[in-house]
């Protein structure tokens, strides 16, 4: 199956699951991606194994394996000589070079732009850190949940007001940022056509926050005012909230013209007399009656289970969906039909299936993936294409450059 990033070589310097994350888009599209480890222990995510993977037949890893499918594993301790230079001589003959580690720390690696792109001046060099590159923060170590959840307003906003704060599933916000960056490193190889020369492309996870903040922060931005959290019983538009059904399940209502869809709203719900009451005459009167007229919808969606509604409300084109577990979506047909879930080769475990990477590019048949990688498991192999002999490679394994 032809790829667009086919031929495309990527190192990688990065570990948990915003680099990584990067980086297996790009492997998914095509690209040939050699991920560097520490031969102590190699990438923490390797580590991480969770209780219902508790199968003695079968290793599962899977935050390790969802990030690093397709991808070829090199250990190499960079802070020997043997390492770096090891590492040199692989980033001269690549295209791109991802990594998350923070700036000082690449600085003190010899591992900076400056560096490698005096050695590779092609080289589109893609660096993720939490907070940026500038400014008080840039080496403040960071996670996800940190930089872009907490600092980033979403988290204080999206929560109910008096409640506490959400909590967020993992890596909700390092994957949309992984393949924001995979999308920039492929515009920079497109310029590089072009121009000829390679570029630094930055991130943080902090930016990707304000970003998915943009909304509510460029409301602050032009008005003064920025928004706050808002209460279920006062929201402006009581067409755009959640409502639970007769047998617990909730379901969302997203109805953001709520004059457009008001009439066929009513009809759906068994309420034509809603139309005719002047509380809830246009946008402007539900606003001001919010509470009353949630009471009402919440009544009214009490009658009945969530299938029982679904019909129902599709009939009359609405805009909503039901508030599906993740069981139930591991379920869910359309999430099939769009080959949301991507099959990999695994010896012990026949139908593997990992999250696929979002982007089609028009093939009917989604590929089948590789397994992450063993740590170090293509070391030599990896040497041997960059003009190592065996012997350099042995006397690099004797020094504990190479694992």
């Amino acid at each position: 199956m032809d790829r667009p990033l086919e031929g495309v070589k990527v190192v990688e310097l990065a570990m948990w699951v915003a680099g990584p994350s990067t980086a297996v888009v790009l492997a998914d599209w095509g690209a040939d991606v050699v991920k560097l480890e520490d031969p102590n222990g190699g990438d923490p995510t390797r580590g991480f194994v969770t209780g219902a993977a508790a199968r003695s037949d079968v290793n599962i890893r899977p935050a390790f394996e969802l990030d690093n499918r397709n991808k070829r594993s090199v250990a190499v301790d960079l802070r020997t000589i043997g390492g770096h230079e090891f590492a040199l001589k692989l980033v001269e003959r690549a295209d791109v070079f991802v990594t998350s580690l923070r700036p000082e720390a690449l600085a003190r690696m010899k591992l900076d732009y400056a560096t490698l792109s005096a050695a590779n001046p092609r080289l589109i060099y893609a660096t993720l850190n939490g907070y940026g590159h500038r400014g008080p923060d840039k080496d403040r170590p960071a996670y996800d949940y940190a930089a872009a959840w907490a600092r980033s307003g979403l988290m204080a906003t999206i929560a109910e007001p008096g409640m506490p704060p959400p909590a967020q599933r993992p890596a909700m916000i390092d994957h949309p940022c992984g393949l924001g960056l995979a999308g920039a490193i492929s515009a920079a190889l497109f310029a590089r056509e072009r121009s000829g020369r390679g570029r630094e492309i930055r991130v943080s996870l902090f930016a990707m926050g304000l970003w998915m903040n943009a909304t509510d922060l460029t409301t602050g931005l032009l008005t003064g005012v920025p928004p706050v959290s808002e209460d279920r019983m006062k929201r402006i538009n009581p067409l755009w909230s959640s409502y639970k059904c007769k047998n617990g399940r909730w379901v969302y209502f997203v109805m953001v013209q709520s004059d457009r869809f008001w009439a066929d709203f009513c009809t759906a719900l068994d309420h034509p007399a809603w139309k005719d009451d002047p509380r809830f005459h246009d946008a402007r009167s539900r606003a001001r009656h919010c509470a009353a007229l949630t009471a009402e919808i919440d009544a009214a969606v009490a009658a009945r289970t969530n299938d029982e509604w679904a019909p129902i409300l599709d009939r009359h084109k609405l805009i909503w969906a039901p508030v599906r577990t993740d069981a139930e979506v591991l379920k869910d047909p359309q999430a099939e039909a769009i080959g949301a879930f991507a099959r990999v080769d695994h010896p012990n475990l026949p139908d593997m299936r990992l999250v696929n990477s979002p982007i089609e590019f028009g093939d009917d048949t989604p590929p089948i993936h590789r397994l992450a990688p063993e740590l170090g498991q293509h070391t030599e192999e990896v040497a041997l294409e960059i003009g190592y002999m065996w012997e350099d490679i042995a006397r690099l394994k004797e020094s504990g450059a190479l694992g």
